[in-house]
């Protein structure tokens, strides 16, 4: 592990925002959802329920296509658009006055120099589909910090958590403890659906054991990761019933706010007015002392405090697109030679003997697979083009549409 405890990346992870008619002067205002862009809708997913997949639309944010789904997102949200960018879930707008619903990619806001970019080009965006007049409010934003040096499994953290609540201290433990081979991974505290809530985990096991975000590394690697120490993750969540406490409702808002819904959810470098130490949540060191309200931030902590406030590179613009393609790849040998054993299996004889290889079964596939792609009336580059379109890539050069 590294000796020293340092901040290595912080930043948006999650945005959701509300999309609502509005005036001309920005104001939301009672407007259900337009009658034409209803009826397109309802043929698009009558077309995706037909062929059972999603379908693709004229819609494209950043190149990347949206595709209508056969299924809406729950009893609100009739329609779903998605991209591996955005997901879009449509209203009629019947239910307080909101059209639309905008998930924000992990992917898509990491690749952004700042997170105001990201936003003014999703608000483009919207008005192509809703039109010029709309106002977009905060759901919901997960604030991180990503900390190197501290191995939060090893601390106790039945007593070092504490909370204060109007002043009046609450000791909490962790709400639930994830374990990974018998020691701590996630640490959970408050419901996630609870207004304000926050998640400590081992990023670097997250990476590798779930969500396959290797871009990250090239992240640390520039703020001073060694590429062999844990990651650990601090992200808070804050969501609609906190942010309208706070006074924050637009999207834009969100901007100029990050620094003080950091503090208040982590603390203050500073401690409170009372000089004491603050924050909804802080990790502490005991001593002597009686009274948890006075004991001292731990050194991991104060770091924690930093994000928002230091000089990290918060951004990896392209490469984060880079390293997805380059996991996918990977991922998708990983399966390919997994089908390609299992059929040489199947055919049996030469295709198992010792001195059999890879390129074997390939060329038996290269004989086979035109002939079931011509049984089944399906073109091989044409099946290509779709899973671009779907995954939002393209060769350069290539004489398609480009979609990057």
């Amino acid at each position: 592990m590294q000796e020293t405890i340092n901040l290595v990346s912080y930043g948006v992870d999650t945005l959701i925002i509300n999309v609502r008619y509005s005036d001309s002067k920005g104001q939301p205002v009672k407007q259900e959802l337009d009658e034409k862009l209803l009826q397109e809708l309802d043929y698009l997913q009558g077309e995706a329920r037909r062929v059972e997949t999603g379908i693709a639309t004229d819609w494209a944010f950043q190149g990347v296509l949206l595709f209508v789904e056969p299924h809406g997102a729950g009893k609100q949200w009739r329609w779903l658009l998605t991209s591996r960018l955005l997901k879009v879930a449509v209203s009629r707008g019947k239910f307080n006055d909101i059209i639309a619903q905008v998930r924000f990619s992990s992917e898509y806001l990491w690749s952004q120099a700042w997170c105001g970019d990201a936003l003014s080009k999703v608000h483009t965006f919207l008005m192509s589909i809703f039109g010029k007049y709309i106002h977009l409010q905060l759901s919901e934003a997960h604030l991180c910090a990503d900390v190197v040096g501290y191995d939060f499994s090893q601390c106790n953290y039945e007593t070092q958590f504490v909370t204060r609540v109007r002043k009046n201290e609450a000791i909490y433990d962790a709400d639930s403890v994830a374990l990974d081979c018998h020691r701590v991974s996630t640490l959970a505290f408050s419901r996630h659906k609870a207004p304000i809530s926050c998640s400590i985990y081992n990023k670097t096991l997250e990476i590798k054991q779930k969500s396959g975000k290797t871009w990250f590394y090239d992240l640390w690697r520039k703020n001073g990761w060694d590429e062999a120490s844990d990651v650990w993750r601090v992200e808070f969540r804050f969501k609609r019933e906190f942010l309208h406490q706070v006074g924050i409702e637009w999207a834009y808002d969100v901007l100029d706010e990050m620094k003080r819904l950091w503090e208040y959810a982590a603390g203050n470098l500073a401690g409170d007015d009372d000089g004491l130490p603050d924050g909804w949540l802080r990790f502490v060191l005991p001593n002597e002392g009686s009274n948890r309200s006075r004991w001292p931030v731990h050194p991991a902590w104060s770091v924690v405090q930093e994000a928002f406030t230091e000089d990290v590179d918060p951004g990896l613009g392209p490469l984060v697109q880079e390293r997805i393609r380059e996991k996918n790849v990977e991922r998708g040998i990983a399966a390919t030679i997994g089908y390609i054993s299992t059929l040489a299996a199947w055919l049996g004889g030469e295709y198992v003997r010792q001195e059999a290889d890879v390129s074997l079964v390939l060329h038996w596939l290269s004989e086979a697979g035109p002939e079931y792609l011509e049984s089944k009336q399906r073109d091989f580059v044409e099946e290509v083009r779709k899973k671009q379109k779907r995954y939002g890539y393209t060769e350069q050069g290539d004489e398609s549409e480009a979609v990057s």
